[in-house]
């Protein structure tokens, strides 16, 4: 009969567990998944952009167990809180429209997220924030 060893930790994005199986004296294998807590991942633009006045901003941020809403979102850009802000809690998906064609150079994003709701194990207050920049380039 396996062995299951279970391990939790809990970081900046909440709780995550890992479940090892082992078999005898054998292989292992490791799972690992999420039990609550907020993430930002699949952050855009990065890297080099071409100068352009379409320039979208893009993250899926995702509450894993909680209520995250548009009002617990924050979005800044080179240090500037932005409010036409879009967030879709379904898909995670945030989208921002910056409007206006930004200087070549490199440019700042950032996003905070928090969330007051409780998750499934009843902890409330998770938080999350992601920084990264990108550089505005001409053709």
């Amino acid at each position: 009969m396996p062995r299951r060893r279970r391990s939790r930790r809990r970081g900046p994005r909440g709780t995550s567990v890992r479940v090892t199986s082992t078999r005898g004296s054998g292989s292992s294998k490791t799972t690992s998944y999420r039990t609550g807590g907020l993430s930002i991942t699949g952050v855009s633009p990065t890297g080099r952009v071409v100068r352009s006045p379409n320039l979208i901003i893009r993250a899926n941020v995702r509450d894993y167990g909680g209520a995250l809403s548009r009002e617990g979102i924050r979005l800044y850009v080179d240090g500037a809180e932005k409010s036409r802000v879009r967030y879709d809690p379904a898909s995670g998906n945030l989208t921002y429209y910056v409007g206006r064609t930004l200087f070549p150079g490199t440019h700042e994003v950032r996003i905070e997220a928090e969330s007051d709701a409780p998750d499934r194990r009843g902890r409330t207050g998770s938080s999350a924030s992601r920084r990264w920049t990108f550089t505005v380039v001409r053709r």
